[in-house]
């Protein structure tokens, strides 16, 4: 995969906020929205209670999808990502920087971190500063991207 192409993807994860993420627990599936945000290799990290549906789920099998996408309302302007990969706990060193990426793009979570308002607030950043932040790292995925040409799609293979 060229370097143009890696950008392409890497451009998409930086405009984009939430993912879509699918766990499986049983043959149960489950999907969730979460704030996330992205390292230059292509992680994509994210906060949750461990007590979630799918950090339970994660604990159990790390094997996870999850898509990112424009919202349109024609079929040319499709475009999005489909991600395959292992999710974990970030922690120790690894937490620091990935907490640096996510309070990056997320300026109003770093003011509740930094400097909370009130009660309310220092309640929120106190569960903020608990959760756990999680390390989707992509095995596979595939750019979609219906302005090029219907049905364009690129793949990147991490395995490969």
């Amino acid at each position: 995969m060229s370097d143009a192409d890696r950008d392409a993807i890497r451009q998409m994860l930086e405009a984009h906020n939430t993912i879509t993420l699918a766990t499986c627990d049983g043959g149960k599936p489950w999907a969730a929205s979460v704030f996330f945000a992205s390292d230059r290799h292509l992680n994509l990290y994210f906060v949750s209670d461990y007590r979630t549906r799918h950090a339970r789920h994660i604990q159990e099998y790390a094997e996870v999808v999850a898509t990112v996408n424009t919202d349109c309302a024609r079929w040319a302007d499709v475009r999005g990502l489909q991600i395959a990969g292992t999710c974990s706990v970030v922690t120790g060193l690894d937490r620091v920087n990935a907490l640096r990426h996510y309070l990056t793009k997320f300026a109003d979570v770093r003011a509740l971190f930094e400097a909370p308002q009130g009660d309310d607030e220092e309640t929120i950043a106190r569960r903020l500063k608990a959760a756990n932040l999680y390390r989707l790292a992509p095995s596979w995925i595939r750019l979609i991207d219906n302005r090029r040409w219907f049905g364009y799609k690129l793949e990147l293979d991490f395995s490969a």
